[in-house]
């Protein structure tokens, strides 16, 4: 087994250049992976959210399901930045996801437009203690 460290942040929108170098990687890494972060909700969502977008031809719609409250991920808390940015997308957009986080993606419209719900953010950070 090998180890790649890829970061990710699970509290700020995704930078386009992390977005592209995940192509990259889900592209060049030796088969059969693995993805694991801390809790295994937010980060790991994300990127498994992007493996079925860039690699399985996933919609966006169906791919972001893998931020979900299923696997613990809280969408109103600051971990919601990550549902934010897949939303942003969704609305009224008609580009291919890479060319849309090419050209006209925005991280800080993206971020202005997300409100945290303070349950959910107390819930996360000082419950579930996530990062």
């Amino acid at each position: 087994m090998k180890l790649i460290n890829f970061p990710v942040t699970s509290r700020a929108t995704p930078k386009a250049e992390t977005i592209l170098a995940a192509k990259e990687l889900f592209k060049n890494v030796e088969y059969p992976i693995i993805m694991h972060c801390k809790s295994g909700a937010d980060r790991a969502g994300l990127m498994s959210a992007l493996y079925l977008i860039l690699n399985e031809d996933k919609s966006v719609k169906e791919a972001k399901n893998q931020l979900s409250f299923k696997y613990l991920h809280l969408k109103h808390a600051k971990t919601g930045i990550l549902d934010a940015f897949f939303e942003s997308y969704l609305k009224d957009n008609k580009k291919p996801f890479l060319k849309w986080v090419k050209e006209d993606y925005n991280p800080e419209q993206v971020k202005a437009s997300f409100k945290v719900k303070k349950i959910s953010e107390i819930i996360s950070s000082y419950i579930l203690r996530r990062e």
